[in-house]
This record gives structure tokens, sequence and C-alpha cells, in this order.
């Protein structure tokens, strides 16, 4: 989550109004369209088109005040699931002030899951789709502009940002696309080829449960080809350094984890140019 803007709000809200409580929005995952055979064939039975449907998701909704039309950005947790309300409600109204709208989509409870990191209870496939869930629900409010919209993901949900936004990939199924793409601390696909829309990933350099060398190899083998795409590799900086809950506390999850002041100074000015570029604003 956007920990860098803990301090930020607490100053804020002593002269600007702060938002209200998140408004929990449901809406189903999305699911792929039926090929141009499928549709043929239904036409020619009279048949209806096919149509899968998906998980019925849920999330949280944060809004600037005012009438809009306001750009967004869906952010997706990491295998662990959903962090504290006093977190999800900080980047809410972090990024409200901002002018942004935030969907936070909660991909595990409606499923009943606790947590994707150690019990290999499926891929992140399914969260791409989730992504473009939020996406489509997101472009039908009549407050938000469709045509701004961002994803924001962190750890596995970096993963599932860079699945969504990659160049070929499965958002060309869809007639809407995420405008940009941040991702922390991703695991990377080496052969991801490229990226759909501008995308920064941000990663530790001493990461040891998502690589940084493993993302750097994505870039070397990069087609060149598509949007900008751009890594940031912080020194000394480990796994979700941009937790502050673990100030002065590191915890071994797997992995070392371990908040770092500078990295998450320094990631939290890149996704703002990244979205402040995307956005116009």
């Amino acid at each position: 989550m956007i920990d860098a803007s803990l301090k930020f709000l607490a100053l804020a809200c002593m002269t600007l109004p702060c938002i209200a409580a998140a408004e929990t929005v449901r809406f189903p995952s999305a699911t792929t369209p039926p090929t141009p055979l499928q549709q043929r064939l239904a036409q020619e039975r009279g048949q209806p088109v096919p149509v899968s449907p998906g998980t019925e998701l849920t999330g949280e909704l944060y809004r600037p005040a005012g009438d809009g039309m306001f750009p967004a950005v869906v952010m997706l947790h990491g295998c662990a699931g959903r962090p504290s309300r006093e977190r999800e409600d900080a980047s809410g109204a972090y990024f409200a002030s901002l002018g942004y709208a935030l969907l936070i989509v909660d991909s595990f409870g409606p499923r009943g899951i606790t947590e994707r990191c150690a019990t290999g209870s499926g891929t992140p496939a399914d969260r791409v789709m989730d992504a473009f869930g939020a996406l489509l629900y997101l472009a039908r409010l009549p407050f938000i502009d469709p045509d701004r919209i961002a994803v924001l993901g962190y750890s596995q949900g970096g993963e599932v940002a860079l699945s969504a936004v990659k160049l070929g990939g499965i958002g060309t199924l869809f007639e809407r696309q995420f405008r940009a793409a941040v991702a922390y601390y991703p695991y990377c696909e080496v052969s991801m080829g490229g990226a759909s829309v501008p995308t920064v990933v941000l990663i530790g350099e001493l990461d040891d449960i998502t690589s940084a060398r493993q993302c750097q190899e994505m870039m070397a083998r990069r087609s060149g080809d598509g949007a900008a795409l751009r890594l940031v590799v912080y020194p000394g900086a480990h796994h979700a350094f941009n937790s502050v809950r673990l100030r002065g506390k590191p915890e071994y999850f797997f992995g070392h984890l371990e908040y770092n002041e500078a990295a998450d100074h320094a990631a939290h000015q890149e996704m703002l140019a990244v979205l402040r570029q995307a956005f116009g604003r």
C-alpha cells in the first residue's frame, strides 16, 4: 500500500477535508469474450452468444469530492491478501487528495481464500481477469474518465499488473485498456517482451522473494516494441520495502521483509510520475 502517504495524509487532514469512508462495491471478474466462431455459430443457430459468468468480487471504492470526471487507479493486493482497513483508508484518502478515484480489489475474500503464498491454491490467472473486471466496472461509472484508469499492484498483485499490460497479452481481448501500470516488487516474467502502456517496475536489490535479477533479465530480453517499460532497482532494499509496519522490525515470510525509507520515498515519487504523466494531472 501507499505507506509513504501516511505522514502526508495526517498533515493534509488538518488543512483539507478528508474523504468519507469507502463505498463497498460489487462487480464481476471479467471473462474471456466469445470468439468470432462462437458468435457466428450462435447466430446461425438462433441461440444467444455464450457468455461465461465471472466471479462476483468486492472492492473498496474511494473518490474525490465533486462530480468528476476523475482518473482512477485499480489497486491489487499481494499473496497475503488485503492489508488492514486503516492502510486501505489511508491509501484511499491519499489518492483522493490527488484528484484520483481508487478501487481496492479483494480477489481472495469472495473466493474464500486466506492467502496464496504457501497454499498453492491457484495461479494469478484469475486475478488478471479480476483486474479487467475492475477496469470495466470503473469505466461504466458516470464520474470516472474511462480513458484514464491505471493499475497498481504489490508483489503478486504487481505480477498481475504486468500481465494485464503485457504487449500482445490478454488485454487485447478487451475493448478497454489500462492507461498505465505500476508494479511494486513483482515476479518478473522473463519472456514478457514489452508493455502495451507506460509501465514501471519497482524492486529492491536484495529481494529474495521476487528477484531483481530476474526483472533485469526481463528488461534485457524485451523486444523494444510497445510503450515505455522501466525498471528501478533500489540498493540495499528487500521485499515489502515500502511497508512502514516493518520499520525497525524486519520479518521473515518465505523471504526477508524489511522497510527501507529511502526506497519507499523514491519509489513513491516514481509511482506519482507515472500516474501524473498518464492522467495529465
